[in-house]
C-alpha cells in the first residue's frame, strides 16, 4: 500500500503542476486575500470558531463550502450589529466582506456600476436583466467551471474576488478518501429515515420518489453535472448539501 500512496502522491504532483502551467493568469484582487476564510474550520483555532458560530452563524459545513451560510448573502451595511461584529473580529473590513464574500450579489444592478465592478460583472455575461431575475437564459459563466473560464473572464472574476476555490465552490473538508470531494453522507440514508425538510427538498424540487432515492443512480438527474441542473434543482441540492 506504500508504494500505492506513492503512485498516488505522484500522479496529484503531476496533476497539480500540469493544471498550474494550464493557468495563465495570476490572482490579482482589488483587496489582500483573507486568508483565514479560505482555512479549513477544523485548523482555525477555537476563538476564531467561535466568533465564526457565535456571531456569524457559521457551522463547520457552512464554513468549509462558500456560499452556503445565509450570512453571506448579506452586504456589510445588511449585517446587523453582532454579526458585523463578528466580521470585524475575524479580520473583514468592509471592502473585504462585500468583495470576498458576498462579491457584490446584495448590491442593485446601479450601485454596481457606482461602485465601479458592473463593468466586471458584464465581461463574466451579466445584463440587468439577468441580474434582476427577468432575463429567460442563464448567464454562460455560471455554468462553467474556473478552468473553463477564458483568461479575460477569470481577470473579471477576480476583480469580483473570486479565484478556483471559491468560484468552483471546492469543499474546504479534509478529505482522506479516494474521492475528489467528500462524500455527501446524507444521500446514503434510506428515504424512510431522512428528516422532513430533506424529503420535502429531494421530493418537491428535484422529483426524487422513495425508489429513485434508494436506487443510487437511478435518478435521471443524478446523470447531470451538478452546473447543468436548472437554478431551482441546483439550489435545492445545495439545499440537501450537494456542491459539486
Amino acid at each position: 500500500s506504500n508504494m500505492k500512496s506513492i503512485t498516488v502522491s505522484a500522479a496529484l504532483a503531476i496533476l497539480s503542476s500540469v493544471t498550474a502551467e494550464e493557468r495563465k493568469v495570476q490572482d490579482n484582487f482589488p483587496y489582500a486575500k483573507p486568508t483565514f476564510r479560505f482555512t479549513p474550520f477544523s485548523n482555525l483555532d477555537t476563538t476564531t470558531q467561535t466568533i465564526a458560530e457565535g456571531k456569524l452563524g457559521y457551522t463547520e459545513l457552512t464554513w468549509n463550502i462558500h456560499g452556503l451560510n445565509p450570512t453571506e448573502k448579506k452586504r456589510w451595511t445588511a449585517l446587523n450589529s453582532n454579526e458585523r461584529d463578528g466580521a470585524s473580529l475575524l479580520g473583514f473590513t468592509e471592502g473585504t466582506w462585500d468583495c470576498f464574500i458576498n462579491h457584490y450579489e446584495d448590491f442593485t444592478w446601479d450601485e454596481l456600476a457606482e461602485m465601479g465592478v458592473q463593468e466586471h460583472y458584464e465581461k463574466l455575461g451579466w445584463t440587468q436583466a439577468h441580474w434582476e431575475h427577468t432575463a429567460t437564459d442563464i448567464v454562460s459563466t455560471e455554468e462553467r467551471w474556473w478552468s473553463q473560464l477564458t483568461d479575460l473572464e477569470q481577470r473579471a472574476a477576480n476583480d469580483l474576488c473570486y479565484f478556483k476555490d471559491n468560484w468552483d465552490r471546492i469543499d474546504m473538508t479534509p478529505n482522506d478518501s479516494f474521492f475528489p470531494h467528500p462524500m455527501p453522507d446524507f444521500r446514503y440514508v434510506p428515504w424512510e429515515e431522512l428528516g422532513s425538510v430533506t424529503k420535502q427538498v429531494a421530493g418537491g424540487m428535484m422529483n426524487y420518489t422513495e425508489d429513485l432515492w434508494n436506487n443510487l443512480g437511478s435518478s435521471v438527474m443524478e446523470k447531470n453535472t451538478f452546473l447543468n441542473l436548472d437554478d431551482d434543482v441546483r439550489e435545492a441540492a445545495m439545499d440537501l448539501g450537494f456542491y459539486t
